[in-house]
């Protein structure tokens, strides 16, 4: 595949990685439509920051650091699941609290890739977004100058 090609999937795919942030994923039944800026909202901008570096090193001609960018989006959306394993056992009434707190939609963050088919269009949007973010980004990374 040509550069060029490359260059424009990469930005058409972080514009869709951006904007999928804020498409509805799913339909909880009394929550109503969740995006994942709603379910991790420092999260989803953490991704959008990423997804939007990639052009940006594009731009700049530094297209080495663009496989930095699709392994930031990959570990922003997996770091609830890592933190998920690590959970504490805080047997405190705060700990309890606080674990009570985190709910149903930190759950689905946790699973966000175990529950594609849940997903409303606007999850299979950020899913295709973030398919091809990420092999864009490997095979241009690959790529000589």
């Amino acid at each position: 595949m040509k550069k060029m090609n490359l260059d424009m999937w990469i930005y058409l795919s972080a514009t869709l990685l951006a904007v999928g942030v804020f498409l509805p994923l799913t339909t909880m039944a009394v929550i109503g439509d969740v995006s994942y800026n709603r379910i991790a909202a420092l999260e989803s901008y953490i991704v959008i920051l990423f997804a939007v570096s990639a052009p940006v090193f594009i731009f700049i001609k530094q297209t080495k650091f663009v496989l930095a960018s699709a392994a930031g989006v990959w570990i922003t959306l997996l770091l609830p699941a890592l933190k998920s394993l690590f959970k504490s056992t805080d047997t405190s009434t705060l700990g309890k609290l606080s674990a009570k707190a985190s709910g149903a939609m930190q759950d689905f963050a946790a699973d966000l890739f175990l529950n594609v088919f849940e997903f409303s269009w606007g999850g299979y949007l950020f899913l295709l977004g973030l398919i091809v973010f990420t092999v864009a980004c490997v095979l241009r990374g690959m790529k000589k100058k």
